[in-house]
């Protein structure tokens, strides 16, 4: 039984009143959960506007017709709005209750590579400016201070997202591999640079142990239900399991894909997002049985959108803007923002509606609830009520 289910059988048992209940589970910890779609995912074919003249000259063979979307909304600009049907497992676990989609997500003078694209999307640039840190690690180090905390964990190599951190963050591409790892000791120095490495060394190789240590005790046999086993489920495996042992990291990255689709899109983009989609309800679900959906928000993100034209070779090329998807027991469901235009196109390509740091003002503000977040100038007012604040 974990603490949530010792705590109603107290209140069953008349031993613990409700309030004592409430006060309990508000302390429960955080989590955001960053699902980063490498190579770029095509977000038109996401949501796809599958009325839309326009959509149709676009896209004359890769365009999805009636049978392959699930409508979920209407857009003023493009009307009708449809779920790839590939995502039917995701929206039969929680449309209209715990998913959002955000359209039309972008910044000014974007970059088409992807080297340098997603690593404006890990620090919160764009094509004029370049930042220097990760964008959540203000947050992190500010609202969890003190040693021996682990800030941040990447499931993949990936470190681009806690850029500069001055927290504790570690890649850890399989928690197995941990097996045997043994904390570093601190070498006796006097010199402040090497001091400053040492202490470096011994925080990295603590957290690894606490990682390791917590989840020995926490097995996946103890899930309540299992991802599939292949390279996203066994990484939101871990990530349950973290979860399960509360383990206190409130940021966690995964990586899926490549969504890289220059050519034969149609038949890989419907495997990848059905590959999503059931890993994502499965996800959810054991979330919920183990009673821990309201403390967890997942966010889709990747480098840009694809070019709304099709190519030559059945594929789309690097575009700009682009939907993502956001989910968790305290997210207000539906379609937010604005679809771009597919008649005002420049090179091809949409133009963002929505700077994609909007979102990220939400989830500082939002979710973790930091009075003092950095992206406040980029707040939209599209995204106010994304979020539900803890009951």
């Amino acid at each position: 039984m974990d603490r949530r289910g010792l705590i109603k059988a107290l209140i069953a048992a008349g031993l613990v009143s409700p309030t004592a209940l409430q006060a309990a589970l508000r302390t429960d910890f955080k989590y955001l959960v960053l699902v980063e779609l490498t190579g770029a995912n095509d977000g038109l074919n996401t949501l796809a506007p599958f009325e839309s003249d326009a959509y149709h000259r676009l896209r004359p063979t890769l365009k999805l017709a009636t049978d392959q979307i699930i409508r979920v909304g209407e857009s003023p600009i493009v009307g009708p709005l449809g779920l790839n049907v590939e995502l039917a497992k995701l929206v039969d676990e929680g449309w209209g209750q715990d998913i959002a989609v955000v359209m039309g997500l972008g910044y000014p003078a974007p970059n088409r590579s992807h080297f340098s694209s997603i690593a404006l999307w890990e620090t919160g640039g764009d094509g004029l400016q370049v930042r220097n840190r990760g964008w959540v690690t203000d947050t992190l180090e500010r609202l969890y201070p003190g040693q021996q905390r682990i800030h941040g964990v990447t499931l993949s190599q990936s470190m681009g997202l806690f850029k500069s951190g001055r927290g504790v963050y570690t890649s850890i591409a399989n928690l197995n591999q941990l097996k045997g790892y043994q904390p570093a000791s601190m070498e006796a120095t006097s010199n402040p640079l090497l001091q400053l490495m040492a202490q470096r060394r011994s925080d990295l190789s603590l957290a690894s142990r606490t990682i390791r240590e917590t989840l020995e005790s926490y097995g996946a046999s103890r899930l309540p239900l299992q991802p599939r086993y292949n390279p996203l489920g066994n990484q939101l495996r871990d990530v349950m399991r973290i979860i399960g042992a509360e383990l206190p990291i409130p940021v966690l990255h995964l990586q899926h894909g490549s969504y890289d689709t220059h050519k034969s899109q149609k038949y890989r983009h419907r495997s990848l997002l059905r590959d999503l989609g059931e890993n994502l309800s499965l996800f959810s679900r054991g979330l919920k049985q183990m009673g821990r959906w309201d403390d967890v928000l997942v966010v889709t993100y990747c480098e840009f959108g694809r070019r709304a034209l099709e190519n030559a070779n059945g594929g789309t090329d690097h575009g700009t803007a682009n939907t993502h998807f956001v989910m968790g027991g305290r997210v207000n469901p539906g379609v937010y923002g604005r679809h771009p235009s597919l008649t005002e196109l420049v090179n091809s390509d949409m133009q963002h509606t929505l700077d994609y740091r909007g979102l990220y003002d939400r989830i500082c503000t939002q979710w973790f609830e930091d009075p003092l977040e950095r992206w406040q100038p980029y707040r939209e007012p599209d995204l106010s009520g994304l979020i539900r604040a803890r009951s």
